[in-house]
């Protein structure tokens, strides 16, 4: 009786093991797969700049849930914009819009955030450039843990005139 009691705590033992590493494995593998992507919407003309807008896409089959987007302002400046510009306070502070809040994107679904409101200039003036992050958070699937993921952009100017959005690395701020 004792080896039989003994083997059937040892299969329990062996069958919650491999639960725990299934169930882990599975969570850990929505954690690392890359879930959501942020593109610019194409170059702006500086003298007509708007819409500044952004996609918001889920890239990969498992849906996200309460994806939320905000947008933080390093520096948005008239033409024509110096070399060398430093973030400016209130520098970290996100922004949004309520209707950037609460999607559920499936796989290749998205929205578009517009900037609009929160970079304005002057009427007659020229986009000089920018540097921004759009911080995108939301939740893998079922798994009630919340991820958070910046993306960087800068405006670089084009030999047309044309400013484009190019990535950064977000430690470059």
């Amino acid at each position: 009786m004792n080896d039989t009691q003994a083997a059937l705590r040892r299969n329990r033992s062996l069958r919650a093991l491999a639960t725990a590493i299934v169930v882990g494995g599975g969570a850990a593998a929505v954690m690392l797969v890359p879930g959501v992507t942020v593109e610019p919407e194409g170059p702006l003309d500086p003298s007509s700049p708007y819409p500044i807008s952004f996609k918001i896409a889920d890239s990969n089959l498992i849906p996200l849930h309460n994806v939320n987007a905000y947008v933080v302002i390093c520096y948005a400046v008239p033409a024509p914009a110096p070399a060398a510009q430093g973030c400016r306070p209130p520098y970290r502070t996100r922004l949004f819009k309520a209707a950037w809040r609460d999607h559920v994107l499936t796989s290749d679904q998205s929205f578009t955030v517009t900037l609009d409101d929160f970079i304005r200039f002057i009427p007659g003036e020229k986009f000089g450039g920018a540097d921004i992050s759009i911080i995108v958070e939301y939740q893998p699937g079922p798994i009630p843990l919340r991820q958070e993921k910046e993306f960087r952009f800068a405006t670089e100017l084009r030999v047309d005139g044309k400013l484009d959005w190019v990535s950064r690395p977000v430690e470059e701020q």
